[in-house]
């Protein structure tokens, strides 16, 4: 008898089987995985009134995923919640430069000053201020935009910047708005603020707690550039000519911005860790809380209002004392009457005693009785 050789697998078999491991090993690679955390891009840390605001960008994440954010100092996490810029109590000082030097930009600027606000929330607050000398508001703070775009059509080119002092006029408005939710849109065809420093105007616009946005002619303004980034804002070049469709970015790029708001460390300088959720994607950051800056303006006593305070308090003394005197003056005098008793006694005066027993009856001589 002849043995039978072993029979080998045939072509098809080997293939199949190969195509079924290859197709195992790619359903194994396509399981979901957790995501890698992504960058957290921070543009600005703004403190004020015992509150923290740190700006983010979220135009990366997922507009329609439900946003949650995590704030941790020294490990220990920090109650905190994430805002729009975008969004209710929002407070907006409009400054555009309304100089002769500027006069060709202005009806562009005019516009869109008006677009953004008709695009804000309708619960916004806001306030223009031309720049031009000398800077002065042209409306008092507004609810909603229909007033506001009435007073931007009414505006003209006149006289000359003012820029610096339209800036701090601007940054002074609305002292009950949080940390944050103040934002300057600045319309402008000057290069710089004319005589300030970048860093110094974005130091101060650090401590009032608001975020400022420069729109400009220039291409790239490196002055605007960083007086705003350093702020949480941007500066957005218009071109020259100024391109009105170009002017629309200021209110999409808002859009992407966010705040995360919680309380301002006790100790200062502080690096606190910032991660935020957002549908399938996590941002991770950190973000430093500086320390107060020794050249920003604190709340306290200064020699010249001590010596104020004297002097007035001074004058104030003086002025008492001579209507007293004058009051003494007038006082009436009492009318002269008979003259008094002019001898002065010393001691206690006798009090009359009370007769006792029988009164005694003077008796005269030569009367019967006697």
């Amino acid at each position: 008898m002849s043995s039978r050789s072993p029979r080998r697998p045939e072509p098809r078999r080997r293939a199949g089987t190969l195509a079924v491991l290859i197709v195992a090993f790619l359903i194994a690679g396509a399981a979901p995985a957790a995501a890698a955390p992504v960058p957290l891009p921070v543009t600005g840390v703004l403190s004020g009134g015992g509150r923290t605001a740190v700006v983010v960008d979220l135009g990366a994440g997922d507009a329609k995923g439900k946003r949650a954010v995590h704030v941790t100092l020294d490990g220990r996490e920090q109650r905190a919640e994430l805002v729009p810029v975008m969004s209710d109590g929002l407070a907006v000082s409009i400054v555009v430069d309304a100089s002769t030097a500027g006069a060709a930009a202005l009806p562009a600027w005019l516009s869109a000053a008006a677009r953004f606000i008709l695009e804000a929330p309708g619960s916004t607050q806001s306030v223009v201020i031309p720049d031009r000398f000398p800077a002065h508001p042209a409306t008092e703070p507004l609810p909603g935009p229909s007033q506001v775009v009435g007073a931007l059509t009414g505006m003209r080119a006149a006289g000359k910047r003012d820029t610096e002092a339209a800036l701090a006029m601007a940054r002074g408005q609305f002292p009950r708005a949080q940390t944050g939710r103040r934002v300057v849109v600045m319309y402008t065809s000057a290069a710089d603020a004319g005589g300030a420093k970048a860093a110094d105007l974005a130091r101060d616009f650090r401590a009032a707690g608001t975020i400022l946005v420069v729109v400009g002619t220039a291409a790239a303004s490196e002055f605007w550039s960083a007086a705003a980034a350093a702020t949480g804002g941007f500066f957005a070049p218009a071109g020259r000519p100024v391109v009105v469709p170009a002017l629309d970015q200021v209110e999409s790029t808002l859009r992407d911005r966010y705040l995360v708001c919680f309380a301002t460390p006790p100790s200062l300088p502080a690096r606190v860790d910032v991660r935020i959720t957002t549908g399938d994607l996590t941002l991770t950051g950190q973000a430093v809380v500086p320390a107060p800056a020794r050249g920003a303006p604190r709340h306290r006593v200064t020699p010249t209002i001590v010596g104020t305070m004297l002097m007035a308090a001074g004058l104030a003394t003086v002025v008492a004392i001579i209507v007293l005197l004058i009051a003494r003056a007038r006082r009436p005098r009492p009318e002269a009457g008979p003259p008094g008793l002019t001898s002065v006694f010393v001691g206690r005066a006798g009090v009359p005693q009370t007769a006792r027993g029988r009164a005694a009856v003077p008796r005269d001589r030569g009367t019967p009785w006697s």
